[in-house]
This record gives C-alpha cells, sequence and structure tokens, in this order.
C-alpha cells in the first residue's frame, strides 16, 4: 500500500473504515443536506471551490450517464488524479459541502507512480429539483444543468484545479402529438415496449419501439427522429431514481393499431412492482392500465415485443 493518504486528516482514515457511520451522521459537516452524498466518501464542510489552486495535479471523471433525477441514487463515475494526487474532491460550487474520495489504484494504462483510479457511488438529494445551483441548458430551455466539479487533492490535502461534469436534469412532462408512458413504483428494471403499425424492412414485422431499438422513424422528412423512446429508466440497475420512460411521437404518427407491452428486465433485488401505463394524444387519454410484476416475470428473453401486454389502441 502506498503511504501518500498519511496528510490527509485523521477524521478520514476513521470514515474510510467506517464509512455509513460517518456518511449519514448528523454532524454540521457530514453533508447531509447536500445536494449530492458520496458512498464512502467523507464530506466537508464548505464549497468545493474554497481551496485555492496550489497543485498542477488534475483528475478525470466520467460518469455512466449524464442524466440525472432529483432523488437518483446508484449514480456512477470513476475516473483517475495525478501526477501525485491521492484523492478526488466532489461537489456542486456553492453547495454547503464536498466529499473526499479516495485514489488507491494504480492507474496502469498511464505512469503507476504518479496516477491513481478511484470509483464512486453517489446519490442526488430531491432538493436538487428547485436548488438554485442549477443553470439553464442553453441549447434546451427546457432542461437545467447541475455543474458537478471535481478537483485533485494530494497527500498534504493541497487541491489541483475545478474542472466541471455537465448533468442534465431533464423534465418529467412529456408533450407530443401521441405519448406513450409507463411508470412504476420501485427501484427495479422495467421496460417499455410500443408496437407501431410500421412495418420493418425485409419482411421483419411491425417495428416495436423499445430500449434496444429506441427510434421507429429515423428519417423523417424533417430530419428528425419520431416515435423515440426518451429514456432506458434503471438501465442494468443502475437506479436512476426516475422510473419513467416515454415513448414519443412529435410528428404525425402512422395511422393503424399500437401494442403497449410491459417487460421486467429484472426486479433488481426487489419482490415486485406496480406499474402504469397511459397513452395519449392533445385531445386526451386513448389507452390506460395498471398492474404489477413479480420475479415470475424476468423468466422472459429481453427482445422486442417480450413482456406483459398492457392494452392496445388504434391512431388516429
Amino acid at each position: 500500500m502506498r503511504g501518500a493518504i498519511s496528510g490527509l486528516p485523521a477524521i478520514w482514515f476513521l470514515c474510510v473504515l467506517s464509512a455509513p457511520a460517518c456518511q449519514w451522521s448528523s454532524n454540521s459537516s457530514s453533508g447531509l443536506s447536500s445536494l449530492i452524498r458520496v458512498e464512502g466518501g467523507q464530506a466537508m464542510r464548505g464549497s468545493i471551490a474554497g481551496p485555492a489552486d496550489t497543485i498542477a495535479a488534475k483528475a478525470t471523471l466520467t460518469p455512466r450517464n449524464a442524466a440525472i433525477f432529483p432523488g437518483e441514487s446508484n449514480k456512477s463515475i470513476n475516473g483517475n488524479v495525478g501526477p501525485d494526487a491521492n484523492a478526488v474532491a466532489l461537489g456542486v460550487a456553492g453547495d454547503s459541502a464536498y466529499w473526499l474520495v479516495p485514489a488507491l489504484a494504480p492507474d496502469t494504462s498511464s505512469d503507476p507512480l504518479r496516477f491513481f483510479l478511484y470509483t464512486a457511488i453517489f446519490s442526488l438529494s430531491p432538493a436538487v429539483a428547485s436548488s438554485p445551483l442549477l443553470q439553464p441548458d442553453p441549447n434546451s430551455p427546457s432542461t437545467l444543468i447541475l455543474p458537478l466539479s471535481y478537483r485533485a487533492v494530494n497527500d498534504a490535502g493541497e487541491f489541483g484545479p475545478t474542472q466541471v461534469q455537465q448533468l442534465y436534469m431533464y423534465p418529467q412532462g412529456v408533450d407530443g402529438t401521441l405519448v406513450v408512458s409507463l411508470d412504476w413504483d420501485a427501484p427495479v428494471d422495467l421496460d417499455l415496449h410500443v408496437q407501431t403499425p410500421i412495418l420493418a424492412p425485409n419482411d421483419a414485422g411491425l417495428v416495436t419501439v423499445w430500449a434496444k431499438t429506441r427510434s421507429a422513424e429515423p428519417n423523417l422528412p424533417d430530419g428528425g427522429v419520431d416515435g423515440n423512446l426518451d429514456f432506458d429508466s434503471n438501465e442494468d440497475c443502475q437506479i436512476d431514481g426516475r422510473d419513467l420512460e416515454n415513448v414519443v411521437w412529435t410528428g404525425q404518427p402512422p395511422s393503424g393499431r399500437y401494442i403497449v407491452r410491459v417487460d421486467a428486465f429484472s426486479l433488481c433485488g426487489q419482490t415486485s412492482a406496480a406499474w402504469h401505463a397511459i397513452a395519449y394524444t392533445p385531445q386526451g387519454t386513448i389507452g390506460e392500465a395498471s398492474g404489477v410484476l413479480t420475479d415470475a416475470a424476468t423468466r422472459e428473453a429481453p427482445t422486442a415485443g417480450a413482456g406483459l401486454t398492457a392494452f392496445e389502441f388504434d391512431y388516429p
């Protein structure tokens, strides 16, 4: 083991050895009221923007995905720090606390003596939805940005320059000429499948929009994408807290019969999940159903058209 960590505060070692107790303590510096909370990290009172830049070491950060939702948990990130740094600081500038995460594994893809790897799992407070630290996305008026700052920290507790990974909070409400939505009540991976009246090429049958196909009509005259799944929520049990998927048409949907199915890709350790599916247009609801899936529903292969048939409807 490398001795470079010795310069971090003594409380760091106590929290690494007993992370659950430190992580959720009610101490004013615990980060309990911060927008993000990092599993196994040490909460430090104050803004991550506070410490001065005194070293040249930098960090990298790669998110599992950059989409976030209030109350989301199990959000994974990873990266490296160096040269000669032993931890990464994570936080949102202006927040009540930031977090220190150790980087202990040598990064063999670079210089193993000077760069080290870290991984972290964090959750988002439900309060992020109304936080003044959110920023507007200049490319999408309905999307907000949470700027996640990250900085390398060395064994003396000195900080490198601030870098920022933008995380995107998309609106929950959906508008379209036709929308099919699925939501559920547990941290599980359900998938929405919508079989459309569109015939696939090469006599492959009717097209189903779901997580593996995303779009039913990739070549509209205006160059856009229609009949599109907006998000694969809780993909592979990476729980994002959204528990909602939508297939949306913004152009003219094809006429004919649609079949809506609910597939339990995985219950992620849960025993059951209640779901609700609905199809609607600007004129009102045109189909709706609810139900409960148990572990038995996960035994079907995850292919297009898999799962329980919730309801069918005709458009227009």
